[in-house]
Order: C-alpha cells, then sequence, then structure tokens
C-alpha cells in the first residue's frame, strides 16, 4: 500500500522532460522576479501584494512552477526586503536561494525570453488598406493583421486564334 502512495512522487522525480537546467532554473528566476519588480514599477506596495504578484507570475512558467512557488513560499519577507531595499537586481536573490551558482551571469537589461509560441505582435502602423507592397509578381495586402496574398489572374485556356 505504501508503495502505491510512493509511486506519483518516484515518477514525477524521474519524468525528465519536466526538468529544467540549472542554466534555466537561474534565467527563470531572473525573469520572474524582473517582470514582477517591474509589474510594481520598482514601488512595491506590501509584502501581501508581492507574494500575489509572484505566485501569479510563477503559474505562467509551466516547467519552473512547482519550483517557483516553493521558492516564494519560502522565501517571501526575503524577497520583500530585496525589493524595498533599493538598487534591486534579481541574480543577487536567485544566488541567495540559490537558483544560481557563483558563474552564471545576470540577465543583461534588454534581455526578452523567447516567446516563439506566441504571434508576433502586430505592427497597428501597417493596418491601413492603402499599404500595398510587391512580393515576387504578388500583391500583399496588410488589412487590420490578416494577411492576404492577391495573384494575378491566370487562364487554362489555351490561346486560340480564329
Amino acid at each position: 500500500m505504501r508503495f502505491l502512495l510512493l509511486l506519483p512522487i518516484l515518477y514525477a522525480s524521474l519524468d525528465p522532460i519536466e526538468t529544467l537546467t540549472p542554466g534555466e532554473n537561474c534565467e527563470m528566476c531572473q525573469i520572474v522576479l524582473r517582470t514582477v519588480f517591474g509589474h510594481f514599477s520598482a514601488n512595491v506596495p506590501s509584502r501581501k501584494k508581492l507574494v500575489n504578484q509572484l505566485k501569479h507570475e510563477c503559474k505562467r512558467h509551466f516547467n519552473y512552477r512547482r519550483r517557483c512557488l516553493m521558492a516564494v513560499k519560502d522565501q517571501g519577507d526575503f524577497l520583500y526586503r530585496e525589493m524595498t531595499g533599493g538598487d534591486f537586481k534579481p541574480i543577487k536573490p536567485c544566488f541567495i536561494m540559490k537558483e544560481c551558482k557563483r558563474l552564471q551571469s545576470p540577465l543583461p537589461e534588454d534581455f526578452q525570453p523567447d516567446n516563439s509560441t506566441y504571434p508576433p505582435p502586430i505592427d497597428s502602423s501597417s493596418s491601413s488598406p492603402s499599404s500595398e507592397t510587391t512580393l515576387s509578381d504578388s500583391k500583399q495586402l496588410n488589412i487590420e493583421g490578416l494577411l492576404l496574398l492577391e495573384t494575378p489572374p491566370t487562364t487554362n485556356a489555351p490561346d486560340v486564334q480564329d
């Protein structure tokens, strides 16, 4: 009976698809902290609001969710002190919480995570019907974010001259 209770825990710990590398854990930790810090515009109102926003952000990252939620639960007070102490850098709390190792670098300020599963943002400046461009004998027309290709009509009828 005990074996049946331990089987799901054992299976979850052995599943290699769900785990992140140490470098990915470090990156995700920094992304979560920087996103939440930016959400509050570097002015965290309270510990409770910070923890709620951190939990919300943790839930957005599927493979990092469990580890992130546990860190927020255990280190909520510490993270609040770090974010309200001035000169916040996400690498410092991630290093102290052992999400990052000593030789791992902080994320650059202009770092953008790879969101390749999301479509690119629609450029609102080219959403007017008068924005026509040519693309290899076809006209490309971008109307309200929809990509339409107009090709010249072709006929398959033979040229018959009487």
